[in-house]
């Protein structure tokens, strides 16, 4: 009886573990450089989950990373996160058609200009 009593704390304490690591994963920051002809710019972005799945979450922080090496640009450094982080400069709500929001920090204003034509072309809502 005390063994399976252990099997039945060790399955609650690993389910607890589980749930825990799922709520952590709700947003990616990615961080890396953008090379224009012009500059190199440190860029650092989150993609906040907004009712995807955490498939669908990872699956787009990989594509955005896997984005910017399809340009010449090195991978971004994924990192996942419970929430992205405030403030922030400027936001795409919707993005990629989905319920998720991309946070943006620290961009020049032309890239934040070309952030915001990329967010309304998707159908995404800037503010």
């Amino acid at each position: 009886m005390q063994k399976s009593h252990g099997a039945l704390l060790a399955f609650i304490i690993g389910m607890g573990m589980s749930l825990s690591a799922s709520a952590a994963d709700n947003a990616c920051l990615l961080e890396g450089t953008l090379t224009t002809s012009e500059t190199i710019e440190e860029v650092k972005d989150c993609i906040q989950n907004a009712g995807v799945t955490e498939a669908v979450l990872k699956a787009t922080c990989q594509g955005v990373s896997d984005m910017a090496v399809a340009i010449g640009a090195p991978p971004a450094k994924i990192t996942y996160i419970e929430a992205c982080p405030k403030p922030m400069q400027a936001t795409c709500a919707g993005f990629f058609g989905q319920p998720m929001t991309s946070y943006y920090y620290n961009r020049s204003e032309k890239l934040l200009a070309s952030s915001k034509k990329g967010c309304e072309m998707l159908g995404g809502k800037w503010n």
